[in-house]
């Protein structure tokens, strides 16, 4: 029988009966000789020793004994090997666990048996990394988590819960407690604004980094400081205060030429120190911020990072002692140019002189592995001109080109800040005869549906002076729609004639008001006085509607909708031929194009606002909107509810044109701009401001019904039809 030969092949020790007391044993062996004669191999019934005994140890012969089904259920679903890593790290879990608590982790990974067998295993690899940052209640969250956002992507599902996309590290974060930099961004730039005097254009660090980075208009932190728990806000305005001493005092970035890694890093080291004395010059109080990261003793093993790391202590602190030869020689060599640092040509040649000197020594020194020291200093490549390449060393890259070498590592596609163009790239030489100003930046906050919160100030929105374009732009149109503004027009008069109010108990009128005749009557047949207003008037209805029109500019809008025009062409000429149209009925209307290049750049055009009448102004702004980049359709709505709700109207309205779902380069996440503009929307409705979307071209109508509702949105098949469509939903909305 099988359960014999196991007895055999696994004799009872003392260690087993004393886990297993009396009738435990039995079902202990019984369990083992059932997963020993199923055919998984015999790492499962060894691994369910182990695993047993352990957390028959920790927990109790009960736990223990339950991990037999737990395996067999795995070997079944997946396969064997998985069964047993199952069992080792139940066996590893348990001791850090209460009973509830391991019971809870079980169920979260035997219940995604059926819907996601691929996480299990991913799961189990890192179920000792996850445990020690997160409760059992946290890692189901987080398990929650992870599944909606790799829905339909079992490829994407493993490398999540393996820990290897920036949206996994943000949820652990999250889910860990850590304040990361989602949680300090808003509080971060208010503290380099005030301390530099310059508002920062702040991104989170991508994958694995570990250290704050800078380009020539951009910082990028870390998501967390995992290692530093309980000094995330510390060590994240230390590295803001130290990348701000590098704007503000650091020169032109250093050319590689002919150097070595050794001299890259020992330059950087100098240039770190020198434009931090610098700074400490002018604001005596950053020492106490920098102080308490420089933790390195005086002595220790004469390696090049712990050379590194003392000397910049020596350079950092005078009181530090130098020991060691090769500081000792930095520090006189810095101290002997404190009178000169503010020229960076001293960081380049104090650096070449220490790198050769600590070159004779025959000191080893790794550049893909080295750390810059200490902890909240930068990644020093924003010092650098480097190549295209970015896993090109400094020993490879003096073979590149000089030409287009890259700015910064690992940058993604950067908005240009303080004038950049609002065109795309297919209209870059129309901008350049025209750049639109800047007019403001206001905060606006967005709704993360995984978290189920809404962070404020999470997107920054930019207010840009519009780009003129043809003056001659509404002359053509109404050549172009002559039909459609005619009757328009008709249809506009027909409605204020036959659109009149009664004017109940007036002291004079065309005919009496009944109400008002029968209580003068009665007044009169009690012996009072009655009142003399016994007559009715009509008077043209009044009308108290505001409008706040989004235009859609982003990338796709440039696309052709019929003969010689684009998405954005029509999109104009609706937003005019409706700006006539309220003109003529004396409501309030305001004209918004937008667009978005990540949560940072909301591109806001105002071409219309509700103070400004429709003129040859307002036609050559609609003519200069150029499309370019994506939609970022929440944080539109949520401004133009902002600036509708200033207006004293009873009736209040946001109508969008759009051609597609909502989209940016900075979210991956499926879903998420679906969900936070619609709370934007449940947001504006509860506030008694209307919205609807004029939904352009083919798609599905699921999309925007979950946006904005059955009953929010108008489909317009034929865009052609647009510029009469805008006007004929308008009208029936508001009549």
């Amino acid at each position: 029988m099988p359960a014999a030969e196991h007895r055999i092949a696994a004799p009872v020790t003392p260690e087993l009966r004393a886990a297993f007391p009396g009738p435990l044993l039995d079902r202990f062996l019984a369990a083992e000789a059932r997963l020993s004669g199923a055919g998984y191999g015999p790492a499962v019934p060894r691994g369910f020793r182990r695993a047993a005994m352990r957390v028959a140890e920790a927990l109790g012969p009960e736990a223990g004994l339950e991990l037999a089904r737990d395996a067999s259920r795995m070997a079944i679903r997946l396969r064997p090997r998985t069964a047993a890593l199952y069992l080792d790290t139940a066996a590893a879990v348990a001791p850090r666990l209460d009973m509830a608590g391991f019971e809870l982790w079980r169920g979260l990974h035997l219940d995604l048996l059926r819907p996601a067998p691929e996480a299990v295993q991913p799961l189990l690899e890192t179920a000792l990394r996850l445990l020690d940052r997160l409760t059992p209640g946290a890692l189901a969250e987080f398990i929650r988590t992870g599944l909606l956002l790799t829905e339909g992507d079992a490829r994407g599902r493993v490398a999540f819960f393996r820990l290897e996309t920036p949206a996994a590290r943000q949820a652990l974060a999250r889910q860990a407690g850590d304040i990361g930099f989602h949680a300090l961004e808003a509080e971060l730039k208010a503290f380099h604004t005030a301390l530099w005097g310059q508002v920062p254009l702040l991104r989170e660090a991508a994958e694995e980094a570990r250290q704050s980075s800078f380009s020539d208009n951009q910082i990028r932190l870390p998501a967390s400081y995992p290692d530093y728990r309980g000094q995330e806000r510390r060590i994240a305005r230390a590295a803001l205060a130290h990348v701000g001493a590098h704007q503000t005092h650091g020169g032109e970035r250093f050319a590689l030429a002919q150097l070595k890694p050794m001299h890259v890093a020992v330059i950087s080291l100098i240039e770190d120190a020198r434009v931090e004395t610098l700074a400490l010059r002018e604001l005596p109080g950053l020492r106490r911020l920098w102080s308490p990261f420089h933790r390195c003793a005086p002595e220790g093993a004469a390696t090049a990072p712990s050379l590194f790391e003392r000397l910049a202590r020596a350079l950092f602190d005078p009181e530090f002692p130098r020991r060691h030869g090769w500081i000792a020689k930095g520090a006189a060599l810095f101290d002997a140019h404190r009178d000169r640092l503010e020229d960076p040509a001293i960081s380049r040649r104090m650096g070449n002189l220490l790198a050769n000197d600590l070159g004779q020594t025959r000191v080893q020194f790794n550049f893909r592995d080295h750390l810059v020291r200490p902890v909240y200093r930068d990644d020093n490549l924003g010092l650098w001109e480097l190549p295209d390449d970015p896993d090109a060393t400094p020993e490879t890259a003096n073979s590149a080109p000089s030409e287009g070498r890259r700015r910064v590592s690992g940058a993604a596609k950067q908005p240009r800040i303080g004038g950049g163009d609002l065109t795309g790239p297919e209209s870059a030489p129309a901008a350049q005869a025209q750049r639109p100003r800047r007019l403001a930046v206001l905060h606006l906050p967005e709704f993360d549906h995984v978290a189920g919160i809404e962070r404020p100030d999470w997107v920054q929105a930019h207010l840009y002076d519009p780009v003129l374009g043809d003056p001659l732009y509404l002359d053509a149109l109404r050549q172009r729609h002559a039909a459609t503004l005619a009757r328009l027009k008709a249809t506009i008069a027909a409605a204020q004639l036959g659109r009149l109010r009664r004017l109940k108990r007036q002291a004079e009128g065309e005919r009496l008001d009944l109400d008002a005749a029968i209580d003068a009557a009665i007044a009169l047949r009690a012996r009072r006085m009655p009142d003399h207003r016994v007559y009715e008037g009509r008077t043209h209805a009044e009308r108290s509607v505001a409008v706040h029109l989004l235009l859609d500019m982003s990338q796709s809008t440039g696309d052709a909708a019929a003969p010689g025009h684009s998405v954005l062409d029509l999109e104009r000429d609706a937003a005019a031929i409706l700006a006539d149209a309220m003109a003529r009925l004396d409501d309030r209307l305001a004209i918004t194009g937008f667009s978005s290049d990540g949560r940072e750049d909301l591109r806001l055009v105002p071409v219309k606002r509700f103070d400004m009448p429709f003129d040859l102004m307002t036609g050559m702004a609609l003519a200069g909107l150029r499309h370019g980049y994506s939609t970022r359709l929440g944080a539109a709505l949520r401004y133009a509810g902002r600036s509708l709700s200033a207006e004293p109207c009873h009736h209040r309205l946001v109508l969008v044109l759009s051609d597609g779902e909502p989209s940016d380069i900075d979210v991956r996440e499926p879903g998420y701009l679906d969900a936070d503009a619609r709370r934007a929307v449940q947001q504006l409705r509860t506030r008694g401001i209307a919205v609807h979307c004029l939904a352009l071209g083919g798609g599905h109508d699921r999309h925007h019904e979950d946006i904005f509702g059955s009953r929010g949105f108008t489909r317009i098949h034929e865009l052609k039809t647009l510029p009469s469509m805008l006007s004929a939903v308008y009208l029936k909305m508001t009549g």
